[in-house]
């Protein structure tokens, strides 16, 4: 089992070996390209993130929307949109 195992790690490591040299061979292994691309990665990542939220609260208030006029709960779905409204 040990040996198993060993071989395993052995494997992960070559794969990461092969990654790295991959990673210099495409031209990242220069600092600050590196940095620029991870940069503008984090970047895309944020406005994405951020979208994507803005999107998602939106439909969550028209869908609250659509229960306003249900008898039970209309009044607290009405109090939770004005709340998002409002904020």
């Amino acid at each position: 089992m040990k040996q198993d195992e060993k071989k395993k790690k052995g494997a992960d490591y070559e794969k990461i070996g092969i990654l790295l040299e991959d990673i210099v061979a495409v031209g990242y292994g220069k600092p600050w390209k590196l940095m620029w691309y991870s940069f503008i990665r984090g970047l895309a990542y944020g406005v994405g993130i951020f979208l994507a939220g803005t999107v998602v609260v939106g439909l969550v208030i028209w869908g609250l929307s659509l229960f306003n006029d249900i008898p039970v709960i209309g009044r607290f779905v009405q109090n939770i949109v004005n709340s998002l409204s409002n904020h």
